[in-house]
């Protein structure tokens, strides 16, 4: 009974993976850069866990959106400041990022001005979010 169980574990898992696959190539072809962020960044997920993606994009609006593997959040650079504001999932999508796809240099810039805003705020990155020092 436990062997079917492993078994369709592996079965959903690799499902889940090729759908994940499939939404990191469009993602790679819309975006200035593509980055994954969340347990799978950190490294401390499970088979079924979700797929959390980063895109950067020059403009727009930022979104979180949710697909079948997990979310995407999208980020326009031209609202940076603005989004730093009042979003603290992009806190963690930029501090844990890990580079897929697209401009790495972008990606990293974006990094460079999350951690400006930390310091500036003076938060400090907690169990339970992010919070003043």
């Amino acid at each position: 009974m436990f062997e079917r169980w492993l078994e369709a574990l592996r079965e959903v898992a690799k499902a889940r993976e090729e759908e994940a696959r499939r939404l990191v190539e469009e993602l790679c072809g819309r975006a200035l850069a593509v980055a994954l962020f969340g347990s799978r960044a950190r490294g401390d997920y499970t088979p079924l866990s979700d797929w959390d993606l980063l895109a950067v994009v020059e403009s727009g609006d930022y979104r979180v959106e949710h697909r079948g593997v997990g979310q995407v959040v999208w980020l326009p650079l031209d609202r940076l400041k603005e989004v730093l504001e009042w979003s603290m999932v992009v806190l963690d999508a930029v501090m844990d990022a890990k580079p897929i796809c697209g401009d790495w240099g972008k990606l990293e810039e974006v990094k460079e001005k999350v951690q400006e805003y930390i310091k500036r705020r003076g938060l400090v990155r907690t169990e339970h979010g992010w919070l003043p020092a």
